[in-house]
């Protein structure tokens, strides 16, 4: 099985996403601290700063490590994609099962000219990230006609089975 390598712009997106995350986690931690600060006592300060150093470093390391990580795969039977950062995710759904199409964007995947593609099964969502805009519409072309197809076959069947 051959498996997809995303953009190199998407890593930039990753990074923008995660200092996004690093700014308002520790805003909401700086209020926190300013406002109730002087009645806690210093391990609790310590600790806060502790957090905000290891969100630092999350910051830094982390949209690497996911980018190198993150593959998937569409084939006339599935949709599997790997993602993660500490634990790495498998997410495999069949083709017939596929109940939903949709593309998303975000605001920081607008300025990077990236969207996903979200497939909806009984089951949940599988997303498929960071994906450059125009292989996002092509994805859910290709997959809409695999559905369609799928849709026929068991039609077909279905009378072949009342003839």
């Amino acid at each position: 099985m051959k498996y997809e390598k995303l953009n190199k712009k998407s890593i930039s997106c990753m990074f923008v996403a995660s200092l996004v995350q690093f700014l308002v986690s520790s805003s909401i931690l700086f209020v926190i601290w300013f406002i109730f600060g002087h009645h806690f006592p210093q391990i609790v300060v310590n600790i806060m700063i502790g957090l905000v150093l290891l969100d630092f470093l999350y910051l830094i390391v982390s949209p690497k490590i996911r980018y190198e990580r993150y593959r998937y795969s569409i084939t006339e039977d599935a949709i599997d994609v790997k993602e993660g950062f500490i634990f790495i995710e498998r997410s495999i759904v069949p083709i017939e099962r596929l109940h939903k199409i949709a593309i998303e964007k975000g605001p920081i995947d607008r300025v990077f000219k990236l969207s996903k593609v979200i497939v909806t099964t009984a089951g949940g969502d599988v997303t498929i990230k960071f994906l450059e805009d125009e292989k996002s519409e092509f994805i859910a072309d290709t997959l809409k006609k695999k559905i369609n197809e799928v849709a026929i076959e068991s039609r077909l069947e279905k009378l072949d089975d009342l003839l």
